[in-house]
């Protein structure tokens, strides 16, 4: 089981707040997935091969190719606010890293 104490430790190391309700809501949350996790490990895997890939095992991706790109001034014409060349957005985070 997943505590209360431990959802708030998550919740920091993501650096996040949580209201009491989403503590409760995410420990609620949680616990369902551990419960999911070992509701599968109950299940007899005993005779079934062992694979690398559990879907398709190829690639879907295309090969990278080099292409001609857009101007600079074409690309920030719609920007809201352009500094220097670039993008200027506003702060995601509140501390440096």
């Amino acid at each position: 089981m997943i505590s209360r104490s431990e959802v708030i430790r998550m919740a920091e190391l993501a650096r996040l707040e949580l209201s009491e309700e989403e503590i409760a809501l995410y420990q609620q949350d949680l616990n369902r997935f551990v419960q999911s996790g070992a509701e599968l490990r109950k299940i007899d895997t005993d005779n079934v091969s062992r694979t690398a890939y559990v879907g398709r095992a190829f690639s879907l991706l295309r090969s990278d190719e080099v292409a001609e790109s857009l101007p600079q001034d074409v690309v920030l014409q719609n920007g809201p606010k352009v500094v220097d060349g670039c993008f200027r957005v506003p702060r995601v985070m509140e501390d440096e890293i």
